[in-house]
Parts: C-alpha cells; sequence; structure tokens
C-alpha cells in the first residue's frame, strides 16, 4: 500500500508534530511506502497532481480541516484513487459526519488500513466551484469572512467573530427554484448540505454524503440567548435543533436572493452573491470510512 498523505502545516489551532509522528511510527510497524505533501496556499493543486503523477499512491489522505479535504477531493475527482481523512482542522465537518475518529492515532489507521470505502457526492456552484460537506450564506459565511480578514485561529478565533457576524447580518428573502417546485423563503442563513451536520455534531438533516442529493436548511431565527448560555460552543451559535426544520431536499436547485449576502463553502470565503445555480456529482468519489 503506498499512500499519500497531504498535510496542511498550519491547519487547526495546535502542531500537526503528533500526527505526523504517528504517521512514521505506524507505517514503520504496519511496513507502509508513504510520503508526505504539504500544502502551502500557492499551486496546492497543481503540486499534488505531480505528487500522484510521480508516486502513484493507492490513496490519498487529506490531513487538515474542510477546506483540506475539498482541495484533495477536487484533485481526485474523476480519479479512481481513494481518499481518507485526517482531521486536524480547527472546523472537521465532514469527518465528524462521517465518524472519522477524532484521536489522532485512531484516524491515522484508518487512514492507512482502513478498507471499508464508500461513494462520496459532490456539491457543485455555478458549474465550478465544489464542496465536499457544506456550503451557507448568510451569519456562518459572514463569521468565516471575518476569520479570514482579521486573523484567527482555532475556535475560539470563530468565536471572536460570532456575535458581531449575527448583528451585522440581515434577514434575507429569497426564491429557491427545484425540479419540485418553486419555494419563498425568509431567514438569516440558507446552508447547502451535502453531509447532515456541522462540525460540531449538531445535526441539520437527515441527508447522506451518497444518497444523490444535497439539502436545502434554511435558518429563520438565531438561538441567540441559548447560545451565549451554551458558552457558544465550537464554532456556531445553532445549537437549537428547530432551527433546521425547514428543509429541501433536491438534486438541483436556482437560488435567487433579494440583496447581495456573504456566501462560504467548507470554511472558505468566496463573497457575496445574489443568485445561485446548484447541483450535485452523485458518487463522484470514493473515500475511506469506519
Amino acid at each position: 500500500m503506498k499512500t499519500l498523505f497531504v498535510v496542511n502545516p498550519v491547519s487547526g489551532s495546535s502542531s500537526n508534530d503528533k500526527a505526523i509522528l504517528c504517521i512514521h511510527e505506524k507505517a514503520v510497524v504496519m511496513e507502509t511506502d508513504f510520503k508526505f505533501c504539504y500544502t502551502s496556499g500557492s499551486n496546492d493543486t497543481e503540486t499534488i497532481l505531480e505528487q500522484i503523477e510521480d508516486f502513484k499512491p493507492d490513496r490519498v489522505v487529506a490531513g487538515g480541516g474542510d477546506g483540506t479535504v475539498q482541495l484533495v477531493a477536487r484533485v481526485l475527482m474523476g480519479k479512481n484513487i481513494p481518499m481518507a481523512i485526517l482531521p486536524l482542522g480547527s472546523a472537521n465537518g465532514l469527518a465528524t459526519a462521517l465518524q472519522i475518529p477524532a484521536r489522532i492515532e485512531d484516524a491515522v489507521e484508518l487512514s492507512m488500513t482502513g478498507n471499508n470505502i464508500k461513494p462520496l457526492d459532490i456539491l457543485r456552484f455555478d458549474g465550478k466551484h465544489y464542496c465536499t460537506h457544506l456550503a451557507d450564506m448568510g451569519i456562518n459565511a459572514r463569521m468565516v469572512k471575518r476569520y479570514a480578514e482579521e486573523g484567527g485561529s482555532g475556535m475560539m478565533g470563530y468565536m471572536k467573530f460570532l456575535l458581531q457576524s449575527i448583528k451585522e447580518s440581515p434577514l434575507l428573502n429569497y426564491t429557491v427554484k427545484t425540479p419540485e417546485g418553486i419555494y419563498h423563503k425568509e431567514g438569516y442563513m440558507c446552508a447547502f448540505a451535502n453531509a447532515h451536520m456541522y462540525g460540531t455534531g449538531i445535526h441539520i438533516s437527515k441527508g447522506s454524503v451518497s444518497d444523490g442529493k444535497f439539502e436545502i436548511v434554511n435558518v429563520e431565527r438565531v438561538a441567540l440567548d441559548a447560545a451565549i448560555k451554551a458558552g457558544l460552543t465550537k464554532f456556531n451559535v445553532f445549537i437549537d435543533q428547530d432551527m433546521f426544520s425547514d428543509v429541501i431536499s433536491c438534486t438541483k436547485a436556482e437560488i435567487t436572493i433579494d440583496k447581495p449576502v456573504d456566501f462560504q463553502i467548507d470554511g472558505e470565503y468566496m463573497g457575496e452573491i445574489n443568485h445561485l445555480h446548484i447541483d450535485i456529482l452523485s458518487s463522484y468519489l470514493r473515500i475511506v470510512i469506519p
């Protein structure tokens, strides 16, 4: 077995030295051939492709948060190479949804030896942007924007901009057009979910990453008081399950919003949008799960 580890060296709030040491130790015991590829934020796609061509791995492991997972997934789309996840980020949403072990030693072992491989759907926005876990517009996207612009580290960095984002995010009126019908919505946030939960473990739908559908989840209100009492756990305030009761499940959709609104994909701020086309690429990737 040849394994390529694509590692984001600055992902999360702590050093990844423990994970790298663990990979070396387990590779010796299991006699696994492995190689590291570190992302830099510059020409990462080309670098990973070159490593895949030269090393010819049997699988590729994404070591980082949701952004790193998305990067590796984009590279592997259309290739018959399984992807595994080593959750090293501040937000490990897809890993959480897939029940990838949070304990580093267990996650490393799964990434190297796991043989339960599942198909993974990919969301596509406007025919060019891809999503493995969750995208959204409104409050959470505003917080991601603040985090990127003003800097932050780990969950505490997200929480720093939370209240400000809630105050700044306006009530949205938007229209959702799907093959099944047209829906008029009003809310402070709208999530587009390939997986069924946030990285905090909060369930937002009954969807699956391999059912050929995605969920559009309208958040009509924000449980701010309850969130403050709960200590603003992890990186969102969405702790009230009733907030996620307005759900549309579909294979494609067109979204029209009454005003420009912040938009993010897998933790990456994408700018302001007032219109979106969304479709799903069914079973477009293979992923290692427990």
